[in-house]
């Protein structure tokens, strides 16, 4: 499987189907990766994309103080295929015990990668199989 590294480009409300939209984007190229999402992950995804912060810690703030505390950190994350138009993903953690890769939904990927500073790929055959379903 190819991956290709993608950017969070924007975030909105889909009109048609009134939910949550992340829109990636292959950071060497013009290809979009649409995953529809929901308003918690769409929230937490906003709120560290413009800096904002919380009183309380989202839900994604802290499994990235689990993570730190368990001394490992997120390396990446991966958007690997699609099933019946539900998108999968995998968390790549390392610690000095090693690597672990977890199962993920991508928008709870996307919102630790953006905490992580981590990148985020996707499989090549997703970009233009996501647009044409």
């Amino acid at each position: 499987m190819a991956l290709l590294e993608v950017e969070v480009m924007r975030l909105g409300l889909d009109q048609a189907s009134n939910a949550y939209v992340v829109i990636l984007r292959e950071k060497e190229g013009e290809r979009l990766l649409p995953i529809w999402i929901g308003q918690a992950e769409a929230e937490s995804i906003v709120i560290e994309m413009h800096q904002m912060h919380r009183e309380r810690p989202l839900t994604h703030d802290l499994c990235k103080s689990i993570i730190i505390q368990l001394g490992a950190t997120l390396q990446r994350v991966n958007v690997t295929h699609i099933v019946a138009r539900t998108f999968h993903a995998e968390l790549h953690l390392a610690s000095r015990d090693g690597s672990v890769v977890i199962d993920a939904r991508p928008s709870d990927g996307i919102a630790l990668a953006l905490r992580f500073n981590a990148p985020i790929y996707a499989s090549d055959d997703l970009l233009p199989t996501a647009l044409l379903e």
